[in-house]
């Protein structure tokens, strides 16, 4: 099946600055795409050569199928959401959606029928005469999103659209962007440095650093598998630790972190006695406890409660282990926060987890 969107090997340099560096993806139709990185690792650079706004220094653009390497942003079938929403303070709501309709000279009848389709699509009926100025952050980015909708583009490129919004409004309206890709199947590139968002919203991940792509993937891959230090670091909190192999052991291999741990990791054929490694281990997969945990098939340390934070859902703890390593462990708040399980600052605890919960990484 041909991509809907597809970079061929793509390079962008801005004089000594290279933003993208040989970037090739593929988006497939109906898909919500995310491309995920910190500031200035050259996702919007990337959205922008798609859109037409800035020309490959070398590589190539396609969109379903067709090279569109060199052409105006007008002549091709995609529209951008900006996260200033970039809509016209003179114009009302119809007036906004209207624009670009208009400039395609449909017939007057033809656009009410597209302007009343697209309020509706993003709920929005009975806000056709408001100006921008009359409307709050939420109703001016749905006003954004039904004016690039209404044209009916086979991609939608949306550039951090939810960052003006306050972070009760931005989660409501993740879902509800979200259900609105589902609901007219158009295939979606987002642009965002919030992990959590491109968790919650995406179908695939392109997650990028220093204008390369790093590693492609569902949420879930993403997450459980990251291929590199940099992807487990940045892909919500985890542990992160430096270690040598060691020799073999149970199924699996033992290795001595930095800081002195002998822990138990899962079996890599590439990996050889005395190799410098790092692995990775989320919070969540972490048990903390007063009484020493059974031996079998567990790493197990003995540590020191250093702090505790509380997070709602959960609980943060930080525990300080008898080598000098620090390890974060999340545990559920519903029964620990007032349980005989409670741990508070300074108490003495073990921390254990399953080898086959450490993900080793690249170097």
């Amino acid at each position: 099946m041909t991509p809907t969107v597809e970079l061929k090997t793509v390079t962008k340099t801005f004089g000594d600055v290279t933003a993208v560096d040989s970037l090739s993806i593929a988006v497939h139709e109906g898909e919500f795409y995310s491309l995920l990185g910190p500031s200035g690792c050259g996702k919007t650079t990337t959205l922008r050569l798609i859109a037409g706004f800035e020309e490959p220094t070398e590589g190539s653009v396609h969109i379903k199928g067709d090279d569109v390497t060199g052409k105006r942003p007008y002549q091709r079938s995609v529209n951008t959401v900006f996260q200033n929403y970039a809509l016209f303070p003179h114009l009302t709501v119809s007036g906004n959606i209207a624009f670009g309709l208009e400039r395609k000279r449909l017939d007057r009848p033809a656009i009410r029928e597209r302007i009343t389709e697209a309020l509706a699509l993003v709920r929005l009926e009975g806000h056709e005469s408001r100006y921008p100025r009359q409307l709050s952050g939420g109703q001016q980015q749905r006003v954004a999103l039904a004016r690039a909708l209404v044209l009916h583009p086979d991609v939608l490129l949306l550039d951090e659209p939810l960052g003006a919004l306050d972070l009760k409004l931005r989660k409501q309206m993740q879902l509800e962007l979200k259900h609105l890709q589902e609901k007219v199947g158009i295939t979606f590139i987002y642009v965002t440095h919030d992990q959590e968002e491109a968790l919650t919203m995406s179908d695939r991940i392109a997650v990028m650093e220093d204008g390369r792509l790093i590693q492609t993937g569902t949420p879930e891959e993403i997450y459980n598998h990251p291929a590199t230090r940099f992807v487990a670091g940045f892909i919500g909190v985890t542990n992160l630790f430096h270690a040598a192999a060691g020799s073999a052991c149970h199924d699996g291999l033992s290795a001595e972190t930095d800081g002195g741990l002998t822990v138990a990791l899962p079996a890599d054929p590439g990996i050889y006695p005395g190799k410098r490694l790092s692995f990775s281990i989320r919070p969540e997969k972490i048990a903390v406890s007063f009484t020493e945990p059974p031996s079998a098939g567990k790493n197990r340390f003995p540590g020191k409660i250093a702090d505790r934070v509380f997070l709602g859902s959960s609980i943060s703890y930080r525990v300080a282990a008898e080598s000098g390593e620090e390890i974060t462990a999340n545990q559920a708040s519903d029964a620990l926060s007032t349980g005989p399980d409670r741990f508070t600052a300074g108490d003495r605890v073990w921390v254990s987890w399953r080898p086959e919960d450490c993900v080793v990484l690249a170097e």
